[in-house]
C-alpha cells in the first residue's frame, strides 16, 4: 500500500479552507513572519491605485494589512476562504466577505487595487492571475506576496529522513507566477525575493507555529498514519543541526510581485 495517496484538487480546496477556518482564532499569536512579509511588501511596492475604486484585500486572514491599505477615498474589501477569517477582517475595518482567489465573488473591473499577502501559494498562479485581471479596472495595480520553492527546505529535508509522503507542501518558482502574470494580460512587471526566518525553541514549537497560522496543509500526497515514538525523536534530532542562536529557524522563501493591468 502506497505512502503517499493523491488528494483530488478540490479536496485540497476544501482542505486549506478549514485549516486556516481552524486557525483564525489564534492566527495573529503564530504569525510573526506573516506580519513581517505584510511590512516588506508595503515597504517594496510603488505603484498608487487609481483613485476612487476599492482595494481587494485577496487571502485577508484577520485583516492585519488593514490599516496600511485603507485610504481617504478607497473602501477596502477583505476576502477570505475561511469565513472566520473573513469575520475577524471585518472586525478590522475591512469588508469582509467569504469567496475563493480562484473564483472571485465581484464584478469585472470593480477594484483599483488587487493586494494580496502569503495567498497565492494556495492557489493555481494561471487561475489566480486570471481573477485579479478580470476584477481590476484598466491601470488597477496588482500587489502580491507569495512563497516560493526553498520555503521551509530545512523542514522538508529532516521529513524526507522519515518517509517519501509530502509533509511539506511545494510552491511554484517565481518564473511560473511571472509566465501567469504575463498570459493573464499585466505588464511592466516588477519582481523582488527575499528571505524572512522565524525561530522556535525546539521542534514541537516550530510546527505548532506553522500549524497556528492555518499553513499545514499538505499538497498532492500526504502520509497514511501517524509518526511513531522513534520517527519523531530522530525528526527532532535531525533538525538540531539547523539551530543557531535565535532558535530552530523556519525560512520562508518570499516572492514579490507588482504588475499594472
Amino acid at each position: 500500500m502506497p505512502d503517499s495517496p493523491i488528494v483530488p484538487a478540490g479536496e485540497q480546496r476544501r482542505r486549506i479552507r478549514d485549516a486556516f477556518a481552524a486557525a483564525a482564532e489564534h492566527y495573529d499569536h503564530h504569525a510573526e513572519v506573516q506580519r513581517a512579509i505584510v511590512a516588506d511588501l508595503l515597504g517594496w511596492v510603488s505603484q498608487s491605485a487609481p483613485a476612487g475604486l476599492p482595494t481587494l484585500d485577496a487571502g485577508c486572514g484577520t485583516g492585519y494589512a488593514s490599516a496600511a491599505l485603507q485610504t481617504d477615498d478607497a473602501q477596502v474589501i477583505g476576502l477570505d476562504l475561511a469565513d472566520t477569517m473573513a469575520r475577524r477582517a471585518l472586525q478590522r475595518g475591512e469588508l469582509g466577505i467569504v469567496g475563493d482567489l480562484e473564483r472571485l465573488p465581484l464584478r469585472s473591473a470593480s477594484v483599483g487595487r488587487y493586494w494580496s499577502s502569503l495567498a497565492w501559494q494556495w492557489c493555481n498562479a494561471d487561475t489566480a492571475a486570471a481573477e485579479a485581471a478580470r476584477v481590476l479596472a484598466p491601470g488597477g495595480v496588482l500587489q502580491v506576496a507569495t512563497l516560493g520553492p526553498d520555503t521551509l527546505r530545512e523542514l522538508r529535508a529532516v521529513f524526507a529522513e522519515i518517509d517519501s509522503a509530502e509533509h511539506v507542501r511545494r510552491f511554484q518558482p517565481p518564473e511560473a507566477v511571472q509566465a501567469a502574470l504575463i498570459r493573464a494580460g499585466f505588464h511592466s512587471v516588477r519582481f523582488a525575493r527575499r528571505v524572512q526566518a522565524g525561530f522556535a525553541p525546539d521542534f514541537a514549537s516550530l510546527l505548532r507555529d506553522i500549524r497556528g497560522v492555518g499553513a499545514h496543509t499538505l499538497g498532492d500526497s500526504r502520509r497514511r498514519g501517524m509518526l511513531g515514538r522513534h520517527a519523531w525523536r530522530r525528526l527532532c534530532d535531525a533538525y538540531e543541526i539547523h539551530r543557531e542562536a535565535a532558535g530552530l529557524p523556519a525560512r520562508y522563501d518570499v516572492l514579490m510581485f507588482e504588475a499594472i493591468r
